[in-house]
């Protein structure tokens, strides 16, 4: 998905090349932290956000606010990052045949605590209005905030789950939440759907500053 979206830069085949080198590093990174052990200990303090999310996050926040991002925010549709949003319904549908099979706790589910689902439907609908241009940019930069509310919910049902409560005692849960494949569901997935909500919030912030060019009638 964000090669779609970085092919809008000024040289992108520069950028897409630098992107492909940093998710190897981050794959890297994960494996080293898999294998070693290190987030297999759920006490306190908790490693996954520790180790994983939060370090997510503030890359995507930097990169997204550099200036060689300018170019892309402005290139790119509003309406395609929302579209590209509808990928949490599989995301979500995975989780419930995960819980299904023993691996995730129900309250991580869409039957618990994870209301992640209602975002990647409503994208679409969302997604269609911006494309007709019936929803203004503060309609969609507040569809934009209430999603990341939504997702820290989300994230807030495994947290809690895993660090917080005795779903990991004897004969309970598992701990292949920080095994592969399932470590790619904090690693790799949430950290999209926070790079396309804090991406099209850039933009509609953008849309909504006054253009510096644009001069006031009264002060003709």
């Amino acid at each position: 998905m964000q090669i779609f979206i970085i092919k809008n830069a000024i040289a992108p085949r520069k950028s897409i090349v630098g992107y492909l080198v940093i998710c190897a590093i981050w794959i890297a990174y994960l494996v080293i932290l898999s294998t070693s052990g290190l987030l297999d200990n759920f006490g306190l303090p908790p490693r996954v956000p520790i180790f994983i999310v939060l370090p997510a996050v503030a890359g995507i926040i930097y990169f997204s606010g550099r200036k060689s991002f300018h170019d892309i925010l402005q290139k790119t549709p509003l309406h395609i990052t929302v579209f590209m949003q509808s990928f949490r319904i599989i995301v979500e549908l995975l989780i419930y045949g995960a819980f299904l099979e023993g691996v995730f706790p129900e309250r991580a589910t869409f039957t618990g605590l994870n209301f992640d689902i209602l975002v990647g439907g409503s994208s679409l609908i969302i997604g269609f209005l911006v494309m007709r241009g019936k929803l203004s940019s503060k309609g969609l930069l507040i569809w934009n905030v209430v999603s990341l509310l939504i997702l820290s919910i989300t994230a807030y049902s495994f947290i809690s789950t895993y660090y917080f409560t005795d779903y990991l005692a004897p004969g309970k849960g598992n701990k292949s939440f920080v095994d592969f494949p399932y470590l790619l569901l904090a690693s790799v997935l949430l950290p999209a759907a926070v790079f396309l909500h804090v991406f099209s919030i850039r933009q509609t912030i953008g849309k909504l500053k006054p253009s510096p060019h644009v001069i006031n009638p009264m002060f003709k």
